[in-house]
């Protein structure tokens, strides 16, 4: 690995120069910082996160979003609140940057490489999330929010999303359902598995099998939920439950009950994830899984902070999933009939 005085030598300017190209300080001519820059990416040169930590430079945290528009949701809000709260009360701050590409961890290295960010809090996990190879690659402390692609190396902030789903399907299965379809996040996702693997535990802990049929894989956003809710209502058997993974999903599968004239909790019982401060305001409110959100960022920044620092190594942490009862669910209509 190259060295900040082959930098210099490759740029001919002094090592101190490089460090103010590296981090935004002192006066340095465009030409000059022009130099510098193409000798580092000439040489591959990345920064010593830890000694600049232990230098007392940075002292910053950095989280990228797939993009811009994210920074308008209430829930990434709380979270993101969470984060920069613990970072802020031991003397960091949380740097954003947006991207509109793919989670390729351009932008991450990007940030560490420019010597902005000390470590990197990830979102949003895939199962072959190339930031996670590439930041470990470089040494870059990162922490995921979310569950971590299985490398048994990354450290991880999770909720306890597979005991919630089980939680919920226990729920829906007492009200007498047994028809209960399971609307998935996108496969690539980290997340999609824990939640289908709760779904199928709980059924196989009543007798139930799980039916291919019930199981629609939707994308992130409620136009998502409306086509898989659709999907699953042109069943010849449509289901009399649904559990969306995600509260997006859960509010399109509710508008489009909502169109085909169903009464949501009454004709067609839904449960969502995440508990979202609209989940509370739909027509019905909207059972649903609570996220630990603002939790979450704070136990990421935390943790991050410790790697940062280099202090013991840390264990990751899962929080758990409270079922917030509201009134989108109800028994099936055939076992409200019996009991008039």
């Amino acid at each position: 690995m190259a060295t900040i005085k082959e930098v210099a030598a490759l740029a001919d300017v002094s090592t101190a120069t490089v460090s103010y190209v590296l981090n935004g300080t002192g006066k340095v001519s465009a030409a000059t910082r022009r130099r510098v820059r193409e000798a580092i990416e000439r040489l591959n040169y990345e920064p010593s996160h830890a000694a600049r930590s232990l230098r007392g430079h940075g002292r910053t945290l950095g989280l990228v979003l797939s993009r811009l528009g994210r920074l308008a949701d209430p829930a990434l809000a709380e979270l993101l609140a969470g984060a920069a709260d613990a970072a802020a009360k031991q003397g960091y701050y949380l740097l954003i940057g947006t991207s509109s590409g793919e989670a390729d961890g351009t932008q991450e290295l990007q940030l560490a490489r420019a010597g902005r960010v000390d470590g990197l809090i990830l979102l949003d996990l895939r199962a072959d999330d190339e930031r996670v190879a590439q930041l470990a690659a470089r040494r870059v402390p990162y922490v995921c929010v979310g569950r971590a692609p299985a490398d048994r190396t990354s450290i991880a902030v999770e909720a306890a999303s597979q005991a919630g789903a089980a939680q919920a399907l226990g729920y829906l299965l007492s009200l007498g359902h047994r028809r209960v379809a399971l609307i998935q996040l996108p496969s690539e996702l980290t997340d999609s598995e824990p939640r289908y693997l709760g779904y199928a535990a709980a059924l196989a802990a009543a007798g139930l099998d799980v039916d291919p049929t019930l199981i629609v894989e939707g994308g992130r956003g409620q136009e998502d939920g409306y086509q898989a809710m659709q999907e699953l209502m042109s069943l010849e058997e449509p289901p009399t439950a649904v559990l969306a993974c995600s509260d997006e999903l859960a509010f399109g599968a509710m508008h489009l009950l909502h169109d085909e004239g169903l009464e949501v909790g009454r004709d067609v019982s839904v449960v969502g994830f995440d508990d979202v401060p609209l989940a509370a305001h739909t027509h019905p409110p909207l059972t649903t899984l609570r996220q630990p959100r603002r939790a979450l960022g704070a136990q990421a920044a935390e943790i991050l902070i410790g790697m940062v620092e280099q202090q013991p190594p840390s264990r990751g942490v899962v929080l758990d999933m409270p079922l917030i009862v509201r009134k989108s669910c109800g028994p099936p209509r055939s076992l409200e009939a019996l009991k008039r």
